[in-house]
């Protein structure tokens, strides 16, 4: 019987020396992949980058749509959530986002105007109003406080601020001495949904930015060379701060 004592320990050491060699193979072999994945990215990256020039500085716009749509990584680009910056105020970020058309919850809210905001109070007095008045609604018996979801969606819905990462990032990809990055007037409204599900406020959010690719001898003309089209789509819980938003860049087609 000692015997088996003795054994039966050493075979489960060894199991769970085992399994731990397991999970840290593992894991090195996920560690192993990102970093594969970063690093063929970054090589994407370069080369988009040299072709950009080259063909930028030779006027071929086809070339330059091609390489854009040879680069895989564009149609899927996680992104963090927007947060509020230390040199921008609330009244400023309530002040852009007034000035924007949004579908909150199916409803279209049209921008500020005094014009008409008179006449028809509510849905032609910009969102700010009525944004304020739902988040303390919804933060009504949860966690959250109103305040906090109202601040975390203007940030949201100011298209200077919520674009801001998104202009670093394709510049860093597309821009150069030879070629400019701008952003161009807002497109179509953005999209939100709110709603509290067992105490917890959720949101969705779609919004469309469009960026100009300029070569640089032709920015006083003010007509981009290339029109870039960006959609990003965010799913949040506001409660917890968990938020998963992503890019998709969208270039013209090549005929």
């Amino acid at each position: 019987m000692a015997a088996f004592v003795d054994y039966a320990p050493t075979m489960a050491t060894a199991s769970m020396t085992m399994a731990s060699h397991s999970m840290d193979h593992h894991s090195a072999s996920i560690v192993s992949s990102i970093d594969q994945h970063v690093e063929l990215r970054e090589e994407s990256i370069e080369k988009l980058q040299s072709n950009l020039v080259r063909y930028a500085r030779a006027n071929d716009r086809r070339m330059v749509l091609r390489s854009l749509k040879d680069v895989s990584f564009l149609s899927y680009i996680p992104l963090e959530a927007p947060a509020i910056r230390g040199d921008v105020s609330i009244s400023e970020l309530e002040k852009e986002a007034s000035m924007e058309k949004v579908v909150l919850n199916g409803t279209i809210l049209n921008p500020y105007s005094k014009e008409t905001s008179l006449k028809n109070a509510g849905t032609n007095s910009g969102c700010t109003k009525i944004l304020k008045g739902l988040a303390k609604a919804l933060c009504e018996n949860t966690t959250l406080h109103g305040k906090i979801l109202y601040q975390g969606l203007l940030v949201r819905l100011g298209k200077t601020s919520s674009s801001a990462d998104i202009y670093s990032l394709l510049n860093s990809m597309m821009g150069s001495a030879d070629l400019i990055v701008k952003k161009l007037p807002a497109g179509k409204p953005s999209d939100l949904t709110l709603y509290n599900t067992g105490g917890q406020i959720h949101m969705t959010l779609e919004s469309t930015f469009d960026f100009g690719l300029f070569r640089k001898n032709d920015t006083v003309a003010n007509r981009p060379w290339i029109v870039i089209k960006c959609k990003v789509k965010e799913r949040a819980n506001l409660s917890t701060n968990e938020s998963f938003r992503s890019l998709n860049v969208q270039t013209p087609s090549l005929y």
